[in-house]
């Protein structure tokens, strides 16, 4: 093979190999919480960028019996001749931002009323300050997280299945880029329990948390 091959490989693998962990390491950062046990808001963090220098020591040995090897790192044994090539690649990888660069949608989530029934209003735009007509609007109820909330603040049984229920579950928005419906909840709630809904445009979410007594 010839030399600027096999280091044309070799460089790639160890790139590629870097370019993984620096993968890995953003979707552990991204698989943080959004929230805390209370319900608050945590800091998300991300990798802007990532600098790396590699350096390397290329050894061409030519054996007794006209053979060629090609080893990094590795002394030269004495019964054969060598010559070595000592070089660095340096580089920086960089987080290309979510939509390439375009404006990224923007949702809010709001919740009004007492009693028994709130009523919900999403409003969908953009970065770039444009209203988002026609969109779709997805709403859940994030039970496994609810129930979370709901134990820290000390209600071990909110019921919430059966008794958490959404006027609709996919909202469109209007001109405006407004849309809303309701959420109800059945008398065996328990009073404190905490119910964490969630939005969802695309990849864009927006959470608010509700209840008889919230």
């Amino acid at each position: 093979m010839p030399d600027g091959r096999f280091i044309a490989d070799t460089l790639e693998t160890v790139i590629v190999g870097l370019a993984d962990s620096i993968t890995e390491a953003q979707e552990q950062l991204s698989a943080v919480s959004p929230l805390d046990s209370s319900g608050r808001p945590v800091p998300q963090y991300r990798l802007p960028y990532l600098d790396f220098e590699i350096g390397f020591r290329l050894v061409t040995e030519t054996t007794q019996d006209g053979r060629r090897a090609f080893l990094f790192f590795k002394p030269v044994g004495r019964s054969s001749s060598s010559s070595e090539v000592t070089s660095k690649v340096s580089g920086r990888f960089v987080a290309i931002p979510p939509g390439e660069g375009m404006p990224l949608p923007v949702l809010s989530l709001t919740a009004t009323g007492s009693g028994a029934t709130r009523q919900l209003a999403v409003q969908a735009s953009s970065t770039s300050g444009e209203l988002l007509a026609g969109a779709t609007v997805q709403l859940n109820i994030d039970l496994a997280t609810s129930q979370a909330l709901s134990a820290a603040a000390g209600v071990a049984d909110p019921r919430i299945p059966g008794n958490v229920a959404l006027g609709a579950a996919v909202l469109t928005t209007d001109p405006q880029g407004r849309a809303s419906t309701e959420v109800s909840f059945g008398d065996q709630l328990r009073v404190g329990s905490v119910v964490l809904i969630t939005a969802e445009l695309g990849t864009t979410m927006a959470r608010i948390t509700t209840g008889k007594a919230v």
